[in-house]
């Protein structure tokens, strides 16, 4: 199945910010799942005390319940910073970027110099990829493909095991740099290990002079500095 068809990657390519409401709506629901919960569990507090086990069982409905006010939040907070970030990327002369990739500040690797402002937004055109910040109107990062050697996908440890979390991009004049995709534009959350799949071979089909089998192969991963 080629995944780079689907909707969500054609929203990266166009530019386009998913509306927020389905988001809010979601999280409505749930949050009204949480306080109904709550208030079952609050008829029956002496019941479930003696179970030993009240506490936890207040505990997760109430976490539940503030995620879904910070979800959306969140959410809008992000949407108005990446739209800033479009605004800029459009506007500044260098024609439609071919992808859009929205990106995470905490995924770069640690010691990865990058300057402030922090990037919120990776285009990817035919020079290569320009990183974008709300606050600035050109781009604070800009890296050619002629200093793309390979991209794969970045690794770390968690809870004893090797999981994916990133783009590693292995530049020809230095070390790695390191992106941590998001899962949409205006969305906070990481992009998922399908997602990032996906993203990399995008990447990876952008690259000029790119054909079957180029890059790195699909299976190829690089583990972040321990």
């Amino acid at each position: 199945m080629d995944h780079q068809s689907e909707p969500w990657v054609q929203r990266l390519r166009d530019g386009v910010v998913p509306p927020l409401w389905p988001f809010v709506a979601g999280a409505l629901g749930l949050f009204a799942v949480a306080v109904g919960v709550l208030v079952v569990e609050a008829r029956f507090v002496d019941q479930a005390s003696l179970t030993g086990r009240g506490s936890l069982a207040v505990l997760l409905p109430l976490l539940g319940a503030v995620g879904c006010v910070a979800a959306p939040i969140s959410a809008w907070r992000d949407g108005r910073r990446d739209r800033r970030a479009l605004r800029h990327a459009h506007g500044h002369g260098r024609g439609r970027p071919a992808f859009h990739l929205p990106v995470s500040a905490r995924g770069t690797i640690a010691g990865q110099d990058l300057p402030d402002p922090r990037i919120a937004l990776v285009t990817v055109d035919r020079s290569g990829l320009l990183g974008w910040s709300p606050v600035s109107p050109d781009p604070v990062v800009t890296i050619p493909w002629t200093r793309v050697a390979r991209i794969d996908l970045a690794t770390k440890d968690h809870r004893g095991r090797r999981e994916d979390y990133g783009l590693w991009l292995t530049l020809t004049d230095g070390g790695p740099f390191v992106l941590e995709p998001r899962s949409a534009l205006g969305r906070p959350f990481s992009a998922s290990q399908p997602r990032l799949d996906v993203l990399r071979d995008v990447l990876r089909a952008l690259r000029p002079g790119s054909g079957p089998g180029s890059g790195s192969g699909s299976a190829g991963r690089r583990g972040a500095p321990r």
